[in-house]
């Protein structure tokens, strides 16, 4: 039976977080999955009680710029071998950092955010973006891993051929990648303690502060323009 109400405090404190977490958060309800999500916890999460299907959810930070940073070279060529000049590729990549940055910026707000209501939504809610918020510091799950991505990956570059010539797709999807792979990196960065400054207090801030603002990551550009730029940061910089 999911925690009601006032009881969601007292059935979130049943969760062993060094147990495998899955097959336990089915016994919360949303207000108990948001009460036990929002005690963040040092560690790293266990999912799976199975080693192989646990080693499926960690993916270490090196492993997105090895993989994406290629095909962006790829496609950045294919726009130049069907004629398009430097300037504009260069322009058009360009674009695609700002175009994937708001990309970011929403899917952070409006689908990493949403209070999940039921338990396969919450599972999902979990694996999706809950898991990083309860546990910060587990490194092997800060980046995302490869073969989920090629989802969003293949409707986004969809999208832009619908709307676009290819050489044009091609250069903007390009920047597109650029973004995402700047994005998970300096991600890493952050909660691994390497990476400093603003875009990273203001992260810290969204994480022990107040998780309703700085949507933003890899840049502050969109929560300007939404109106989500933190006042005062404060909060854990560390």
């Amino acid at each position: 039976m999911g925690a009601q109400g006032g009881d969601a405090g007292s059935a979130a404190a049943l969760i062993d977080d060094t147990q495998p977490l899955l097959k336990q958060l089915g016994h919360l309800d949303a207000a108990g999955y948001q009460a036990w999500m929002m005690r963040t916890s040092r560690g790293q999460a266990r999912f799976f009680e199975s080693s192989r299907l646990e080693a499926v959810t960690k993916v270490k930070w090196w492993v997105v710029p090895l993989l994406w940073l290629p095909v962006a070279a790829l496609l950045a060529r294919r726009a130049l071998r069907t004629g398009l000049l430097c300037g504009p590729v260069a322009a058009l990549a360009s674009g695609g950092v700002l175009l994937w940055q708001l990309i970011e910026y929403s899917m952070h707000r409006w689908l990493f955010h949403v209070v999940p209501s039921s338990r396969p939504a919450i599972l999902a809610h979990f694996l999706m973006h809950g898991n990083h918020h309860k546990f910060p510091s587990d490194v092997d799950r800060l980046v995302f891993p490869p073969l989920p991505a090629c989802l969003p990956a293949s409707l986004i570059y969809g999208a832009l051929r619908c709307c676009l010539p290819r050489a044009a797709a091609d250069a903007v999807f390009s920047g597109v990648l650029l973004g995402y792979v700047a994005y998970d990196c300096m991600h890493y960065l952050m909660h691994s303690g390497h990476l400093r400054g603003s875009l990273r207090a203001r992260h810290m801030h969204h994480h022990f502060a107040d998780d309703t603002v700085a949507y933003g990551i890899s840049s502050a550009l969109w929560d300007m323009v939404f109106g989500t730029q933190p006042r005062r940061l404060k909060g854990k910089c560390s």
